[in-house]
């Protein structure tokens, strides 16, 4: 089933599940530029045992930016009372949660990955506070985004971008991670200083920290690696003259790996419970000259094949014979497969796991081991 096809069956199940309690409408499907949800009866204490489903749906090519007013529920160290649960794209799958929050801590600004988001609001039968209440609306450009990678593009990318386009993305990762990022393609005006279209890095949340470059014209910039978990990338266009645009995509430590001792072992983020979903994460094992590497997957649990082309079209694993997606591809894996022992020709090998939007599971485990050429 295609996932637009899921979305519309949820949809229909979602308005008939709009009223979970007696006398209290809540839930429901916004498809509105802009808006503002509450939890029933808020500012007043909302009633016991509801369990709400709010669907924000935006065009497609644009994100949804949530940032909450105010937040009181109870509280439980695992949040097993009175819950929000908020979700990339159609809920009920965790691999696309976003987090989980109760108490009177007010959640993040969070940015959707794609033109779809969810927010469940749950309480028990005991205990009741004010509640929450909280603001969406469609971001076509910049955002918050803290997944562990994800990807970015001008507005309306593949086509020209518009003109007096001001973005700003706030990539934040785990604390103890360093963000990278990639350029797939880039086409913006060209001009000599780069002060009419151009992309810059910064090395932290804001441009007052350290300027890692500005970029224009039709070069791909370098790799980036920042020095911190966070990484700001600031998209402007003047009045004239526009170009197709860029798409990059970043990963974070837990994502990406370059791995150089002669043996060692590495896992899919958050193994063994399940990986999130919409991630692309690369593993690079990287000896001296003169060896070769043998790896082996102890375990593999991921999405299955696609039943109509038998192909590994969802989220799967691939290993290549060198440093790069361009080099020899020696297999591409999915669901319970396993792989078997592979061997490089050379010193390098490059691992790449990609999920895509639903169904998630745990993941993988390899070890591998290198050995001189005699």
């Amino acid at each position: 089933m295609g996932f637009r096809a899921a979305t519309l069956i949820y949809l229909l199940l979602l308005v008939d599940k709009a009223f979970t309690k007696k006398g209290v409408k809540c839930g429901g499907i916004l498809s509105a530029p802009f808006g503002n949800i509450s939890s029933p009866n808020f500012p007043g204490m909302y009633p016991y045992n509801i369990h709400c489903s709010w669907l924000i749906v935006v065009p497609e090519g644009s994100s949804i930016l949530l940032t909450f007013h105010h937040f009181q529920l109870e509280y439980h160290n695992t949040c097993s009372y009175d819950y929000i649960k908020i979700y990339n794209g159609v809920s009920e799958d965790e691999g696309n949660l976003l987090g989980t929050f109760c108490g009177d801590n007010t959640p993040p600004q969070f940015t959707s990955s794609w033109n779809v988001i969810s927010i469940i609001f749950h309480s028990d039968r005991h205990v009741a506070f004010r509640g929450f209440s909280f603001g969406f609306r469609k971001d076509m450009c910049g955002g918050v985004l803290t997944g562990l990678s994800g990807i970015i593009s001008s507005p309306g990318y593949p086509q020209e971008y518009s003109n007096n386009a001001d973005c700003s993305w706030s990539i934040q990762v785990s604390n103890t991670s360093v963000v990278t990022v990639v350029f797939l393609d880039f086409q913006l005006e060209n001009n000599e200083g780069c002060n009419f279209d151009f992309v810059a890095l910064f090395d932290g949340p804001t441009v007052s920290h350290q300027h890692l470059g500005k970029y224009c014209g039709a070069d791909k910039p370098p790799n980036t690696v920042t020095t911190s978990n966070q990484l700001l990338v600031v998209f402007k266009s003047d009045f004239n003259i526009g170009g197709q645009g860029f798409k990059a995509y970043y990963y974070s430590g837990e994502c990406q790996q370059v791995l150089t001792t002669v043996s060692g072992n590495f896992s899919s983020p958050h193994f063994p419970n399940i990986y999130p979903n919409n991630i692309n994460c690369h593993w690079s094992i990287n000896l001296e000259a003169g060896y070769r590497i043998k790896l082996f997957f102890p375990i593999l649990d991921l999405e299955g094949r696609n039943s109509l082309s038998e192909e590994c079209d969802y989220d799967f694993v691939a290993v290549y014979d060198g440093d790069s997606q361009t080099n020899a591809l020696l297999g591409r894996w999915c669901g319970r497969e396993q792989p078997p022992s592979l061997i490089s020709k050379g010193n390098k090998l490059l691992v790449v796991l990609n999920t895509d939007r639903t169904d998630a599971h745990r993941g993988f485990t390899a070890s591998y081991l290198g050995g001189k050429v005699t």
